[in-house]
């Protein structure tokens, strides 16, 4: 009888511990696929995100792509301007004038002369933050300072890694090149032509969201030096430094016994970049 009873009690309180795991087993189910169901909620969301800044940071390439195409067509052509619309990406476009001194001389073994020392100034795009951290990644150009192949582009538009997040530049460096034009007292007269495209009249301006932009050529200046040279040449030496990058291109000369005339030329295309709003 005892024994029953005690069978009994035993009975009951594993039916009344099954009863109780049950709803246990349940809850702790539930709050597991709750955890689990979260983290992926949160997982997705940030993916979307980041696949969203991602599309606005290709975006924004492809807009500063355009803006330098914009700036292209406008250039060497004095009084000539277009108005460019940038949409909203999230980022933010600024103006430095003041940015990326150019500094050029002319030299050989026993010459040397600074001609050219001005910051010609950049735009740039900030990019908003995204898993791309690409730098010093050319979009067009390359990290020559000067170059003078016909057939290579002044333009540099590349990214680079900003105070706090990458940034799209655009800037523009020298090109040169030389010619033969006339023998004149007993000595051959060299041609050297060295272009500048300068962004430096620009206002130091910042803007974000969806805004327009005016890009003018304001004029084309030239100015001249001549060199004579008592000794022969066969070449001479373009020395760049353009935001501390430095370059060298060397340019073939024509001379005689006598040595060899030399007329450099320095053009300048004066760019403006400014709010489509101002005056």
């Amino acid at each position: 009888m005892k024994r029953n009873k005690l069978r009994g009690s035993y009975s009951s309180l594993w039916e009344s511990k099954r009863g109780i795991a049950v709803p246990v087993t349940f809850l702790m189910l539930f709050v597991s696929l709750t955890l689990i169901v979260s983290a992926t909620y949160y997982f997705a969301v940030t993916k979307i995100n980041i696949s969203s800044q991602g599309v606005k940071v290709a975006a924004a390439k492809q807009r500063m792509l355009s803006l330098e195409d914009t700036i292209k067509s406008i250039t060497w052509s004095p009084g000539s301007y277009e108005i460019y619309e940038f949409e909203d990406l999230g980022g933010t476009f600024k103006t430095e004038p003041t940015a990326k001194r150019l500094v050029m001389n002319l030299t050989d073994d026993s010459f040397y002369d600074v001609f050219f020392n001005s910051s010609i100034g950049r735009v740039a795009y900030e990019l908003p933050a995204s898993e791309d951290s690409d730098d010093y990644v050319f979009l067009r150009g390359d990290n020559r300072a000067v170059v003078n192949q016909s057939s290579s582009t002044m333009t540099q538009l590349y990214i680079k890694m900003g105070a706090s997040s990458p940034e799209i530049t655009l800037s523009y460096r020298p090109l040169a090149g030389s010619t033969v034009t006339e023998q004149g007292n007993g000595k051959p007269t060299n041609s050297l032509r060295i272009y500048v495209i300068n962004l430096n009249s620009s206002k130091t301006m910042t803007m974000q969201g969806k805004f327009s932009l005016k890009a003018m050529c304001i004029n084309v200046t030239s100015t001249w030096k001549n060199y004579d040279f008592p000794y022969p040449l066969t070449a001479i030496k373009l020395k760049v430094s353009l935001d501390g990058a430095v370059g060298t291109v060397s340019l073939p000369i024509s001379s005689n016994a006598n040595g060899t005339l030399v007329n450099l030329e320095t053009v300048t295309c004066n760019i403006k970049i400014q709010s489509a709003g101002e005056a």
